[in-house]
């Protein structure tokens, strides 16, 4: 009889007419990178330079990584909720973010295919789903290139904080291995998609993964970094 009144999962004001899962003062929020970014992993910078993560990295095996934003704001609030509260209504404002970034860094790449970053199958069963997997599939709808499960996640979570760097490095290169279907992806170009691109490592050890079956290049798309 007195239904609530809906409102922005963000910062909890009413919504006016037209507006759906973010109200139009919080998408104005969710700030976009600005230049000079990191030669190598899109990191704002004070200069067109090499960050520090970067730059300790003694192997790479990705060609660049980009993002739409830093990771804070609008734009922290937005994936936290979309993972921690499973507010998949947010999913479409990330999935344009992330359309922005590819258009902006990756259209002229000739990226073959989508490659969602994989989750531990336990904290998959906790969430209820991967949001790499759907924020690549939401892009693969805007933009047509296909989305491949190339990748497989079969250890435990993988946050891993309280390790070190380089036992990080080590689990996460045994926990991880390669779907039937990703020897098709030989010869190919693909991007890595994921929500947010912290040190790295993760992706790095999936870019790897995938050059062992003869992918061709291997780039990064991420909504924040």
């Amino acid at each position: 009889m007195y239904p609530q009144r809906q409102q922005c999962l963000l910062c909890k004001r009413p919504f006016t007419s037209g507006e759906e899962a973010a109200c139009s003062s919080c998408t104005a929020q969710l700030r976009a990178g600005i230049p000079p970014f990191c030669r190598i992993c899109g990191r704002e910078m004070p200069e067109h330079d090499v960050c520090s993560d970067c730059a300790w990295r003694k192997e790479r095996f990705f060609q660049r990584a980009f993002s739409y934003g830093p990771y804070e704001g609008r734009l922290r609030d937005s994936i936290l909720q979309l993972k921690e509260q499973r507010k998949l209504e947010l999913l479409p404002l990330l999935v344009d973010r992330l359309a922005d970034a590819y258009a902006s860094h990756l259209f002229d790449l000739e990226i073959d295919s989508f490659v969602p970053v994989p989750m531990a199958q336990d904290k998959e069963r906790v969430r209820g789903f991967n949001q790499a997997e759907r924020l690549a599939q939401g892009l693969s709808q805007k933009v047509g290139v296909p989305v491949r499960q190339a990748l497989i996640w079969q250890g435990s979570s993988r946050s891993q904080a309280s390790r070190g760097r380089n036992m990080r490095l080590a689990s996460m290169e045994h926990s991880l291995s390669l779907a039937k279907m990703a020897s098709e992806l030989e010869g190919s170009s693909v991007c890595l998609i994921d929500d947010v691109y912290t040190t790295g490592a993760t992706v790095n050890a999936c870019a790897k993964k995938l050059h062992s079956v003869g992918v061709r290049s291997v780039y990064v798309l991420t909504v924040a970094r």
